[in-house]
């Protein structure tokens, strides 16, 4: 299973996600950085905020450790029902799925478990929005948009 999972991963790795510039200097982000608006740019700092969270979590060290058993995840971070403030985390290999939420509104209150599953194909759209990436160290960070993976949505 382990050289399935890796196979197919080396079949994507033209493609693989670049992590976002997270420079204040829009010459250092290049003609994205100076194209999007005030809106992206909060929604980009709200989604590295949640990402940060949860790094920090009790769900970030299982995924570190799912990690080194399953291998690179796909990984979603976009908005959830409910809330401005809620961030949705979907951590994604062939096997299985889990979700959690980030209340960015409420620093108090933990990362919390959304749901989890087996088959990708159960996953909404949107959580299927693979926009970041799992970094060194087993963590999660966005990736830039123009670099998101280019998978068949139906089947991831």
């Amino acid at each position: 299973m382990r050289w399935r999972l890796r196979h197919r991963r080396e079949q994507h790795l033209d493609s693989a996600p670049e992590p976002a510039v997270r420079s204040s200097d829009p010459a250092a982000r290049g003609a994205r950085g100076a194209r999007r608006g005030a809106a992206g740019h909060d929604q980009s700092h709200h989604l590295e905020l949640a990402a940060a969270r949860f790094n920090a979590s009790e769900a970030g060290h299982a995924v570190r450790g799912l990690v080194k058993t399953l291998g690179d995840p796909w990984v979603s971070v976009g908005a959830a029902a409910g809330t401005a403030d809620e961030v949705r985390v979907t951590v994604a290999w062939d096997l299985s799925w889990y979700q959690w939420g980030v209340d960015l509104g409420d620093e108090a209150r933990s990362v919390y478990e959304l749901r989890k599953g087996g088959e990708i194909s159960e996953l909404d759209a949107p959580a299927r929005q693979w926009n970041a990436s799992v970094i060194e160290g087993g963590g999660i960070a966005i990736v830039a948009p123009n670099r998101r993976l280019t998978q068949d949505a139906t089947r991831r």
